[in-house]
């Protein structure tokens, strides 16, 4: 796969800026707690009573990964976008930014992720109910950053799927743990994609592709005897294709073992409309347990590479 010059400058100069985007974020440190004198300096720092997990959490803080396709994408691409989460207690709005580069004739690829800003609103009760040290329930927030490699175990064979290895981490530089927004702690997962499709000569729908997800998704607690948590990671779609637009319907989530919570389950369904080597996506996710949400998701897609 070759690119341009001005495809490769312009690729590294999207990843500098989401980069550059996730380090003011250290500079914006929780206020710490009061001291009370009268527990001799023994009580609980007020991170202790919170739980992080994404049932007490807001919607960008531990989202259910997207479900690879078992394939390596031919070109690379930036996208951006916008989103709305909404629950009974807990309205946000965020931007999106995904730059994903596929390299060694699409055997590898590297992507970095993120929500650069969100701005949130939390009634009373939501508060309460995750234990937030400000008193204050609207706000901006800036998020997690997410770094992935992809690698191709099987392609194009024709008794066996597509398997595709993803490894990724999440980094710590997410903002407001004190407003329950990200959780200002480190996390990793990994899995195996794998899928296969079919395609159809003169037919109204050009291909279908069904693809799934195992994998394994860990993250840190801020708790003293259960330092993170655990959870299988798994997910399944169905892509559906008519040549200019694409179809999908997307069941994922994860499993954690502590039970608090933390076994999130998601359905997607998205729309994409090809212009070119761009395309334009729309989404809908609605969370089907621990994950009280109703989403809304629009975001176009800058490809570069032939």
């Amino acid at each position: 796969m070759r690119y341009s010059k001005t495809d490769i400058y312009l690729g590294i100069l999207i990843l500098l800026t989401a980069i550059f985007i996730s380090i003011p974020v250290y500079s914006q440190p929780d206020p710490p707690i009061d001291a009370d004198p009268n527990t001799n300096g023994y009580e609980l720092h007020w991170t202790r009573y919170m739980v992080l997990s994404p049932g007490y959490m807001g919607p960008n803080a531990l989202p259910v990964p997207y479900v690879p396709k078992g394939t390596i994408e031919k070109r690379g691409y930036f996208q951006s976008g916008a989103e709305v989460h909404m629950s009974s207690g807990d309205q946000t709005q965020n931007l999106y930014a995904h730059f994903y580069l596929p390299i060694a004739d699409s055997t590898v690829a590297i992507e970095a992720y993120g929500v650069p800003v969100e701005r949130y609103h939390l009634d009373t009760a939501t508060r309460y109910r995750r234990k937030t040290h400000l008193l204050v329930g609207e706000g901006y927030a800036s998020g997690d950053v997410y770094f992935a490699t992809h690698i191709s175990l099987l392609k194009d064979r024709q008794k066996w799927p597509d398997m595709v290895l993803r490894a990724g981490i999440k980094t710590a530089s997410g903002s407001k743990l004190s407003a329950a927004r990200f959780t200002d702690s480190p996390g990793y997962f990994f899995d195996i994609s794998f899928g296969k499709e079919k395609h159809f000569a003169g037919k109204p729908v050009n291909s279908i592709r069904w693809y799934g997800m195992l994998g394994f998704y860990s993250w840190q607690t801020h708790k003293h005897k259960h330092m993170q948590d655990d959870a299988f990671l798994y997910g399944g779609g169905l892509d559906i294709s008519t040549g200019k637009y694409t179809f999908t319907n997307v069941l994922a989530g994860y499993a954690g073992y502590r039970k608090n919570e933390d076994q999130p389950l998601v359905y997607r369904f998205k729309i994409d409309r090809k212009i070119h080597k761009h395309k334009i996506r729309l989404q809908y996710q609605a969370g089907l347990n621990h994950y009280p949400y109703q989403s809304l998701h629009i975001s176009f897609f800058y490809g570069f590479g032939n």
